[in-house]
């Protein structure tokens, strides 16, 4: 429970102290080794910095499909899943590869309705 913690918590920093512009935004090119962009999303913040990429995303699907998909895409792209965890409006996922970890926090959008998605690719600690 307090490594899930502390994994939201380091995202939810992470996306809070980027200042990044929201226009032509595209899904970042090193986060295909993990996978592939979550059909129909709209990005609403990248970064880049100190080997950590990180992309985050809004879908109208809900938690369970989106889950889903990136279970199987990390499988699919050679990633041993390390951690799996589903709480009611807030799903993760951690996978391992090599020397890199990746990191896939799903929420859902309380008043907005929508999900938001944010995966980040770091070197492992």
């Amino acid at each position: 429970m307090s490594k899930r913690i502390i994994i939201c918590a380091v995202l939810v920093f992470f996306a809070l102290s980027m200042n990044v512009a929201l226009s032509d935004m595209e899904y970042p090119q090193e986060l295909m080794e993990a996978s592939a962009p979550y059909p129909e999303v709209k990005i609403f913040q990248t970064a880049n910095a100190s080997g950590t990429v990180m992309v985050g995303m809004e879908s109208d699907d809900n938690l369970d499909q989106i889950f889903e998909f990136y279970k199987t895409e990390l499988a699919a792209n050679g990633w041993t899943i390390t951690a799996e965890d589903k709480q009611q409006g807030d799903f993760a996922l951690m996978g391992e590869k090599g020397s890199n970890q990746v990191v896939v926090s799903i929420v859902s959008g309380g008043q907005s309705g929508k999900s938001t998605i944010m995966l980040r690719l770091a070197p492992k600690q």
